[in-house]
């Protein structure tokens, strides 16, 4: 077996971004914009082993309550949902989710979903705030 470099899988990680199908999550494009690709848009193989990496070389941040990884890529962030090590597969992955790390990105697309100039200023703001509020530290209170 060939073991590879972390360059070598960053090399490949970057590939599979380029070569997958990502669309606009547009049912939060008034929260958390962000893209998603599925693990059946493409090789089931290949989606497993872009779950791998974010599980290797992610670093684990705080989102609301709940602890992620985050695999940062050329001015991207990508997470996925579920659990990967489960061996119940409804519970394993089935998306990765990928953001810019300059949330402000997408106002392009939410352009084409009928924002204006005035209210995309608005809405880029909402974005930073609330991302800003996510990725605090939950505060753990004893009782």
């Amino acid at each position: 077996m060939v073991t590879m470099t972390r360059q070598d899988e960053l090399q490949w990680f970057k590939r599979f971004v380029v070569e997958s199908r990502w669309r606009f999550a547009k049912t939060y494009v008034d929260s958390y914009p962000h893209e998603y690709t599925l693990d059946d848009w493409g090789d089931a193989d290949a989606f497993g082993r872009a779950i791998l990496c974010i599980e290797t070389s992610g670093v684990l941040e705080s989102f609301w309550n709940d602890q992620r990884k985050y695999f940062y890529v050329d001015d991207r962030m990508y997470w996925h949902m579920g659990d990967a090590s489960s061996e119940n597969v409804e519970e394993r992955p089935g998306l990765i989710n990928r953001s810019w790390v300059d949330v402000a990105k997408y106002r392009e697309e939410a352009k084409k979903l009928g924002y204006d100039h005035e209210r995309l200023d608005r809405l880029v703001a909402r974005w930073r705030f609330l991302l800003k509020k996510a990725r605090r530290p939950s505060i753990k209170r004893s009782r």
